[in-house]
């Protein structure tokens, strides 16, 4: 049986003529679980070309929370060594999901261990591919509210962590100087930015 690309909602604005690709087959070429799975796929276009060799990268999915404190509508962040990167950075709560977790369970188990809090009110902003040609695992998306400190961070050696509180205004500079250099925590500040809009 093939492994099917992530499904994904059909846009209904788009013109009917246009047509998905045939997969024709599918090879994992590459896999160290739980982690990364590498496969290349051949598959038959609208126009009748095959390509023999299109790799998609399968990554776990995720959740990322943008939590704000009620008392003052600070944002909960991150502050983290990132090694891709090889420096400390900022960045909003995040965590793979189990695979027995829904979204919302996996963003709230994900909070708590990582920064102890609990929220009161999650809203669902959507889930979202950093790359629509590859893959490479989907985000779902979360709004918290209401904080509330309830236990201290989980330990971990490869993810030492330090809690700050910064505002909303002050988040967006800090993406902007490149102190948040990450495409996803990017985009979900600049989303609740606009939560007026949605």
């Amino acid at each position: 049986m093939l492994e099917q690309p992530m499904p994904t909602k059909t846009n209904n604005a788009l013109p009917k003529k246009l047509r998905p690709w045939k997969l024709l087959s599918s090879q994992e070429r590459f896999s160290a679980p739980p982690w990364v799975k590498i496969h290349v796929d051949k598959v038959k276009l609208p126009s009748g070309r095959i390509v023999a060799d299109y790799y998609r990268i399968q990554l776990p999915e995720y959740v990322m929370i943008y939590a704000q404190r009620d008392a003052d509508n600070k944002i909960l962040l991150e502050r983290q060594y990132k090694h891709a990167l090889g420096s400390i950075s900022l960045t909003l709560p995040t965590g793979c999901l189990e695979e027995w977790e829904t979204p919302i369970e996996a963003g709230k188990r994900e909070l708590l261990e990582e920064t102890g809090y609990s929220a009161r009110e999650w809203r669902s902003i959507g889930s979202f591919l950093v790359d629509g040609n590859k893959g490479c695992g989907r985000a779902h998306f979360f709004i918290a509210r209401g904080l509330e400190k309830i236990a201290d961070q989980d330990k971990d050696d490869m993810e030492e962590t330090e809690i700050v509180f910064i505002e909303p205004d002050v988040l967006i500079k800090a993406v902007l100087r490149g102190e948040i250099p990450f495409l996803a925590t990017a985009a979900l500040i600049a989303i609740a930015g606009h939560q007026k809009l949605l």
